[in-house]
């Protein structure tokens, strides 16, 4: 079993490494300033991996705001996130791709507010005064929070699992190649039923699916491009599919529908390898 372990602290690294050094002393010189410089090197990179100041509390329940943003300077704010959210940003996967842990892991939510080190590459972090998702460099100091705080430990598993599987549908892609293609992707209703969608990825396209769907999905397109393009459905309109016996209203184009009569792409229900993290440890941190 594969258990991912970040380090705790460079100050617990410092003294572990600093001990051995201690017993060098009959050896020699050389290899004692050996020791000592892979000491300093492993501690300014452990450090890059943590904040200084990391707040983790249980959330204000009359506090209705869900998120997870980085200010200017690398600051941290989250809003009413349960672990398994928590998981699913720091390693940079959907939330239905964690599975496992005690039952509060998907029940209580947790606010947390944290700061990086001055000088660290998070710190640098270029956020815009609105917020934006979190750098990899936050990322990995998520999950340097997760194992001290929550006393977190996962493995990772793959399994086969039903999943919906974006592919090409009939006829070729209807994608333009995006004006901005270094551009943040975004997307935004332009009108009653009319969405403008650009300087997209399919990766991106994929996340976005799978938080309308709340299902995995896989992009089996081949499509490596960033694009621009328009979707015309009603985001009230269900698929003919979705096993529900609610009628279905035909004046009304589902999502799914306007993929493929609009962009040629279909999305597909199949079962499919899917890597997942399964956490195999977790306590709750004490509020501070």
């Amino acid at each position: 079993m594969n258990q991912l372990h970040p380090l705790r602290s460079a100050r617990t690294v410092g003294r572990a490494l600093s001990g051995v050094a201690g017993k060098l002393v009959g050896i020699g010189s050389r290899l004692r300033r050996f020791v000592v410089a892979a000491t300093l090197v492993l501690c300014a990179a452990t450090a890059q991996d943590a904040f200084e100041v990391a707040s983790v509390k249980p959330a204000d329940r009359s506090n209705r705001i869900v998120a997870c943003r980085a200010y200017p300077g690398g600051r941290l704010v989250v809003t009413r996130f349960t672990l398994t959210m928590l998981t699913a940003v720091a390693y940079s996967v959907s939330v239905m791709r964690v599975t496992g842990g005690p039952r509060w892991a998907d029940e209580d939510l947790y606010s947390i507010t944290a700061k990086p080190p001055a000088g660290s590459a998070a710190a640098g972090f270029k956020a815009p005064t609105t917020g934006a998702p979190p750098s990899p460099e936050l990322r990995a100091m998520m999950r340097t929070l997760l194992a001290d705080r929550f006393g977190f430990k996962l493995h990772r598993e793959t399994r086969k699992l039903p999943v919906l599987a974006l592919v090409i549908g009939k006829r070729s892609p209807k994608l333009q190649p995006a004006r901005d293609p270094s551009g943040d992707p975004r997307w935004a209703a332009t009108g009653k039923e009319q969405n403008e969608w650009r300087s997209i990825t399919m990766a991106k396209l994929v996340a976005i699916l799978e938080g309308h769907y709340n299902q995995t999905v896989l992009d089996r397109t081949g499509l490596t491009g960033t694009y621009d393009f328009d979707l015309s459905y009603d985001p009230r309109a269900r698929d003919t599919d979705d096993n529900s016996d609610l009628p279905v209203d035909p004046s009304r184009i589902s999502l799914k529908a306007a993929l493929e009569t609009q962009i040629g792409l279909r999305l597909k229900e199949t079962k499919d390898d899917v890597e997942v993290l399964v956490i195999d440890e977790a306590k709750k941190p004490s509020a501070n």
